[in-house]
């Protein structure tokens, strides 16, 4: 089987731009332009995929309407750091360039780490996971599903995170965080 890429926005191009290679990019049939194919011409039996999206919630909207006998592929860029043997990355993953997973971390399907993020020891980290390039996890912490890191944002030591947050750019979160939503700032506060 031969890889594709599903999205062709900004983070779609730079996975592409990380893997170095060009890749068929699928779309939204109303979005297809010179450079990508139409999703409803995707062949399963043909390619497997990566849903190159930055947003989470999008990813498995996008995931979920893929025919159930789809399969995927991860990639792991070669400037990456993957320090232990006893970690383990979901399909369709990708970890790019310069980011540094230290040891006993377990990160879920169809998660996104950008570049320069790292990652400390013993942490879960979800499903449909976002982290923007500069985001650091500290060791010991337990990440939910749909979870978004904005650039440069940092999560301390020992922290949960819930389900459904995005926290912004350059925010610390300092607090266990239980109630979805959207949280900024340092010490991070839940905006709306």
């Amino acid at each position: 089987m031969k890889n594709a890429i599903i999205g062709y926005g900004g983070h779609a191009r730079e996975v592409l731009s990380q893997m170095g290679k060009k890749l068929p990019c699928f779309v939204d049939d109303n979005y297809v332009s010179e450079e990508t194919l139409p999703l409803s011409s995707l062949d399963v039996k043909k390619y497997k995929v990566m849903v190159a999206i930055a947003n989470p919630i999008y990813r498995l909207n996008v995931v979920n309407n893929l025919p159930k006998e789809t399969k995927f592929f991860s990639f792991v860029h070669p400037t990456a750091l993957i320090l232990d043997k006893n970690i383990k990355i979901g399909k369709g993953s990708f970890i790019g360039a310069f980011s540094v997973l230290t040891t006993n971390i377990k990160i879920g399907n169809h998660a996104i780490l950008n570049r320069s993020n790292h990652i400390g020891h013993d942490t879960i980290v979800g499903d449909y996971f976002s982290s923007m390039p500069g985001s650091i996890i500290s060791g010991n912490c337990n990440i939910g599903d749909s979870v978004y890191l904005g650039t440069n944002s940092s999560v301390r030591e020992k922290i949960t995170i819930c389900d459904n947050v995005t926290v912004g750019l350059n925010s610390g979160v300092v607090k266990n965080i239980n109630k979805s939503g959207t949280y900024a700032g340092l010490p991070a506060k839940k905006i709306n």
